[in-house]
């Protein structure tokens, strides 16, 4: 009986154990995210001086999300990527880096933070609404995020934070359309879990551009917790019609180009 109880809080074995793991390009640094123990849930991230072998705590769940909050509370599209992902720690989920890995960006309790690795500093960005997916560009000065739906903010909006921490709006329309996210189908059955990559000068963004609103939405209970709403999901049923999809090459001065293949536009 020990050993099914054993299993249960440490999650398999697996919690305490390095994931997630990055490499600088000078070799000088290793970024993973690690839990404190194997009873613990919740990751963080850690970095490893290669030089020197020593390992540097640089952000933690608790201390950024502050005492007594919940640095396990989950906006709703980035609960759906963890289960895609069959992630079941709790903390930091993901992080992306720059090119030369010396900034980090993560999501946190939908909240958005950049990491400084060369000198340790952690800092909270002003974001529009709770952030999926955000991502520092090639040079480290630009980070973007997309948007997860709330009260007053609409789910899949595209939007760029400059170095001065002016935030814009990069694409977003309407309800059924959303940028800069992989539709179900290419998550699922792909295992493509992201849907905009930035140009390697920073300047532009490529991003796919997905509308969902010719497809069945369903209506999601959560047994856990009877008596939280449901959860709308449009979802491509087998036989019926599947998202539209389309890649789009979006400058940060407001240009925008379609992306063509052999004459014509690209689209799933």
């Amino acid at each position: 009986m020990d050993f099914p109880e054993l299993a249960a809080r440490t999650r398999r074995f697996s919690h305490g154990a390095p994931r997630a793991v990055s490499v600088a390009d000078d070799g000088s640094r290793v970024v993973f995210l690690r839990s404190a123990g194997p009873e613990d849930p919740a990751d963080a991230l850690w970095l490893l001086d290669v030089s020197t072998g020593e390992e540097r705590l640089v952000a933690d769940p608790a201390a950024l999300i502050g005492a007594g909050a919940d640095a396990g509370a989950l906006a709703p599209g980035e609960r759906t990527l963890r289960e895609r992902l069959r992630l079941s720690a709790s903390g930091i989920g993901s992080y992306a880096l720059d090119a030369t890995g010396r900034v980090a960006v993560f999501p946190l309790a939908g909240r958005l933070f950049r990491a400084d690795l060369v000198h340790g500093d952690v800092v909270e960005v002003t974001a529009v609404g709770p952030v999926l997916d955000p991502r520092p560009d090639p040079t480290g000065h630009r980070l973007a995020y997309v948007t997860d739906a709330a009260e007053g903010v609409r789910r899949g909006q595209l939007r760029v934070v400059e170095a001065d921490g002016t935030d814009n709006l990069l694409a977003g329309e309407d309800s059924g359309v959303t940028w800069g996210l992989a539709e179900h189908i290419a998550a699922e059955e792909f295992d493509r879990f992201r849907g905009y990559w930035w140009a390697p000068d920073g300047r532009s963004v490529l991003a796919a551009r997905v509308d969902d609103s010719r497809l069945p939405h369903w209506h999601l209970h959560d047994p856990a917790d009877p008596g939280s709403p449901p959860t709308t999901v449009a979802y491509p049923r087998a036989g019926g019609p599947n998202a539209e999809v389309s890649l789009h090459l979006l400058d940060l001065d407001g240009g925008w180009v379609d992306v063509h293949w052999a004459g014509r536009p690209i689209r799933t």
